[in-house]
């Protein structure tokens, strides 16, 4: 799903967004096969791994990134 007014070049939609009957397929299967952590978008392992190697980097990332969607960059 897009937000609106946002094109492809908005960074939520930088990797794909993923439509409500992907994600619900997606939690559908990780229920079935007992999975703790169900992550519909595959990227968002990358994300989760990037986050824990390097805490003090992802946020430094994470107030560019919302300085960037607040027009502040």
């Amino acid at each position: 799903m897009l937000r609106a007014g946002g094109g492809q070049e908005q960074p939520q939609n930088l990797d794909g967004a993923l439509s409500p009957d992907d994600v619900a397929e997606a939690v559908v299967k990780g229920l079935e096969a007992e999975s703790f952590l169900i992550l519909p978008h595959e990227i968002v392992l990358t994300y989760m791994q990037r986050k824990t190697a390097d805490y003090d980097r992802w946020l430094g990332g994470m107030r560019r990134l919302r300085a960037k969607v607040l027009g502040r960059a």
